[in-house]
């Protein structure tokens, strides 16, 4: 999956966005003797609407609540994917997931032609081959880790982590040390392709990240936080669950929520323990999720005998969430805290895509790069408290996808995109002609499609996606998740 942007920059507009970035630091980071701190905070299927500073009435997220009303907040963010490990590559790389995959696919294929012992292989070892060869590919790729480095960055990755072990992503320490052949294959083998002992992040300890920062607070330090939260399953212990016990909100929703308050509390905990180290005023937090989620608090999709195997809306979400190609499913806020630096504000206005986030945050860290790049930094919309900066505006996003939601959890293979507008919201599968265009002004939910009113907008939306189309080298179903 992929999105893009109708931005053009001649390069004197480079140059100066470049100039004004880093006038931007230089003036945040007056006094201080290195570049500050920065925290990723990913959520893991955490949908849109839920949280407090969101208007969501029953979900209880002190701390992400505190960051937003802090901060400044772009509420229009979108990911590049409705799904983690291509959405997660994007936040390492900076790259679209097809533009990632096709240099994976180049980098595998290159391997074995060099692996004189690949063709011998066949079934379980041949797959192990492959999935090994893959994982190890970021080794290739530069990765936020290694662009900061560059500047002094030394950098902890904890939470989900696809790409098998923290080195491969050039971090210098991490909790996902990695899976041994002799795993591959067992039943809870998927849960180490997520990241393995990263998975303990939040949900059973925060020692091996407060003992990185205890021994680097000396130095500017960059921290992957991915905790697998709110992702299933919902077992938060019952310091969360209190909190929705006695509401009148459905089962499955109690079960959501009381996940996200634990996920909130993980930030809180991460927060205290900066401020205890005197790091706060030197720490920039940023916030989005991997994709999106629908879990409103009237809707039920448990019952007795429900499991994450029979009930793919329990398992991920309602129709319109995870694997789908709704606003919902793609949407998430998008987050910058700096205690006394930004000044808080909510941005409704700019559509925002999760590319962006790579070139801001080397630009936040001081690093110049002339990688080419479809994101832009926003660096000019994160207003110090000396003035707000302006940024080119992005009048579309397109999306990609290789999967649809099906009754399996896991959903089906499909060639579907999505664009998305300051107003409108289309997703086209073009394997199987499903449409549909709704106007997020007035319906953000998509209840109601207005494709057959206005076959207009839906030509316009076709072409857009076809030349985008033909500009990635798609043609026809893609794998993005390999």
């Amino acid at each position: 999956m992929a999105q893009t942007c109708r931005i053009t920059f001649n390069a004197l507009t480079k140059l100066l966005m470049l100039s004004i970035g880093l006038m931007l630091i230089s003036a945040g980071a007056s006094g201080n003797e290195r570049p500050p701190n920065i925290v990723l905070l990913i959520g893991d299927d955490h949908g849109y609407p839920y949280f407090g500073f969101m208007g969501d009435e029953h979900v209880v997220t002190p701390s992400m609540d505190a960051l937003a009303e802090g901060g400044v907040t772009f509420s229009h963010t979108h990911v590049t994917a409705p799904y983690c490990r291509p959405s997660l590559r994007t936040l390492a790389t900076g790259l679209h997931p097809v533009d990632y995959q096709k240099r994976l696919n180049d980098i595998v294929a290159r391997r074995q032609a060099e692996d004189p012992s690949f063709e011998t292989l066949e079934g379980k070892q041949r797959q192990l081959w492959l999935t090994a060869e893959k994982a190890a590919g970021m080794k290739a790729f530069n990765t936020l880790p290694k662009a900061l480095k560059a500047n002094g960055y030394v950098s902890w990755q904890g939470g989900k982590w696809w790409e098998r072990s923290y080195a491969f992503g050039h971090f210098d320490e991490g909790m996902t040390g990695g899976w041994t052949e002799e795993q591959f294959g067992d039943d809870d083998f998927f849960l180490e392709l997520m990241g393995a002992e990263g998975n303990d992040l939040v949900r059973e300890t925060m020692d091996p990240l407060y003992d990185f920062i205890d021994r680097h607070s000396e130095e500017p330090m960059f921290i992957w936080f991915g905790p697998s939260l709110p992702h299933t399953p919902f077992d938060a212990p019952y310091s969360f669950r209190k909190f929705y016990e006695n509401k009148p909100i459905s089962e499955s929703a109690k079960r959501y929520y009381s996940n996200i308050t634990w996920w909130d509390a993980g930030v809180g905990d991460l927060m205290d323990f900066m401020e205890s180290r005197g790091l706060m005023e030197n720490t920039v937090f940023v916030y989005i999720s991997d994709n999106g989620w629908e879990q409103d608090a009237n809707v039920e999709y448990w019952s007795p005998g429900t499991t994450y195997y029979n009930n793919s809306e329990y398992a991920t979400g309602g129709l319109t969430g995870k694997g789908a190609l709704d606003d919902l499913s793609l949407r998430s806020p998008l987050i910058f805290y700096w205690k006394d630096r930004y000044t808080a504000s909510l941005d409704e206005q700019h559509l925002i895509s999760a590319l962006d986030i790579y070139p801001t945050l080397l630009e936040i860290g001081g690093v110049a790069s002339d990688e080419p790049t479809e994101g832009v930094s926003l660096l000019p919309l994160l207003p110090l408290l000396s003035g707000v900066g302006t940024a080119p505006e992005r009048d579309v996003m397109i999306t990609y996808s290789d999967n649809r939601r099906t009754g399996d959890p896991m959903g089906g293979r499909a060639e579907g995109y999505a664009l998305r507008t300051k107003r409108w919201h289309f997703y086209w599968y073009r394997d199987t002609g499903d449409l549909r265009l709704y106007d997020v002004t007035t319906d953000p939910r998509g209840a109601s499609d207005l494709s057959q009113a206005r076959p207009d907008l839906v030509a316009d939306f076709k072409a857009q996606i076809m030349a985008w189309r033909e500009q990635k080298g798609i043609n026809g179903y893609f794998p993005i998740y390999e």
